[in-house]
């Protein structure tokens, strides 16, 4: 998995919210798309996954608005592994939302698990999937040591 993916989205109209601006929830969804992205440019599309007997879950999501986005703008998403638990069960994504100008337009961080699909528990990756996490932290990547 790379340190670092970048993925671009254009902004549709059926995005928005009354006022005209990306709605919240799509934000969320951006992140998860690119978030998915990186597993699949690291060999783990969803089939792998579930033939590893594992998915990922999020357990939480926080969003700081920066700036307004509006139809058709283009928003490029980087996206970085920034916190790791010690058995790599855990982990934290960072997604910046750049407009096409540069300005920063929104940060979502996610805070997720590997769950394993017979127990439905949170659980340790698989070896691949656990190295492949391990070569993704970014430099600044913390370690995660509480369930929240």
């Amino acid at each position: 998995m790379p340190k670092e993916l970048t993925k671009s989205f254009e902004v549709r109209w059926d995005d928005t919210d009354l006022n005209g601006h990306l709605r919240n929830t799509r934000y969320l969804e951006y992140a998860a798309t690119a978030r998915l992205a990186l597993l699949v440019d690291a060999g783990w599309p969803p089939r792998a996954l579930v033939k590893a007997g594992v998915a990922a879950v999020s357990l939480g999501e926080e969003v700081r608005y920066l700036r307004e986005v509006f139809p058709l703008d283009v928003l490029t998403v980087t996206s970085r592994l920034v916190g790791l638990s010690a058995d790599r069960g855990r982990w934290r994504f960072e997604h910046t939302f750049t407009r096409e100008s540069g300005e920063e337009a929104a940060v979502v961080r996610t805070l997720g698990a590997w769950i394993d699909l017979r127990a439905r528990r949170i659980t340790e990756p698989p070896a691949g999937l656990r190295l492949t996490m391990e070569e993704a932290r970014a430099a600044d990547c913390e370690l995660i040591t509480s369930r929240r």
